[in-house]
């Protein structure tokens, strides 16, 4: 397991900043027309909206480490969203464009060559998937659970209580959770038999963003 400061770190540090750079590019990009002071004014309206749902949700949502970090990320996505909504002419517009957003700024090379070393791993064994998908699940905190199933050609994850979910229904927005379920893409996307020995299921693949019960992610041998 990974020091929990580092983990912290991690959500509530590095995914808050990447995510910040593309959300306020995003503004910038809808309201080319305003001035400056415009866009800084949204800028400070969507941090005070974070800043208030780290103080008011903090108390129900953060158990540990990692859900501290959760809730720092997520609170940025959640103010973004309601800053931009006006801007779009739907709430799927809307979400849309923030996961289209938040998907350019996390595909860097470094993270897609360390996705792309993590799939490795897998060598076309469920077991040894399942031993680095669990290690990489359990990074996430306690508020997860979940369950795996190991066959001879297949591994299969399911999440049962996702945060992210959880947060966002709390704020009457479990599709904004989308957003960040289009993140798990950057990996199972890229998933390569021939490299990895494993191939996305994608027919069974559904999360509770997308209005599942529980998320599934099916993973076969190639």
């Amino acid at each position: 397991m990974i020091a929990d400061w580092t983990r912290h770190l991690f959500f509530g540090h590095y995914l808050t900043f990447v995510s910040w750079k593309a959300l306020k590019r995003l503004l910038r990009e809808r309201r080319s027309g305003a001035s400056a002071a415009d866009r800084k004014a949204a800028v400070v309206r969507i941090r005070a909206e974070a800043a208030h749902h780290r103080r008011a949700d903090a108390g129900r949502h953060v158990i540990d480490p990692p859900s501290a970090g959760h809730l720092e990320w997520t609170s940025v996505i959640l103010a973004s969203y309601h800053e931009l909504r006006p801007d779009f002419g739907s709430d799927q517009e809307a979400i849309d464009a923030i996961g289209d957003a938040l998907e350019r700024a996390y595909a860097t090379r470094l993270n897609l060559f360390l996705l792309d070393l993590l799939m490795r791993g897998f060598g076309g064994r469920p077991e040894r998937a399942r031993r680095i998908l669990d290690w990489a699940l359990r990074q996430y905190g306690d508020w997860f659970e979940w369950s795996d199933e190991v066959a001879a050609d297949a591994y299969t994850c399911t999440i049962r209580r996702c945060w992210y979910f959880e947060f966002l229904s709390a704020h009457d927005l479990p599709r904004l959770t989308t957003v960040l379920c289009r993140l798990d893409g950057l990996w199972f996307n890229r998933m390569d038999p021939e490299r990895h020995g494993m191939r996305f299921d994608h027919e069974r693949y559904t999360t509770q963003g997308y209005g599942s019960t529980s998320c599934i992610f099916p993973i076969r041998r190639a």
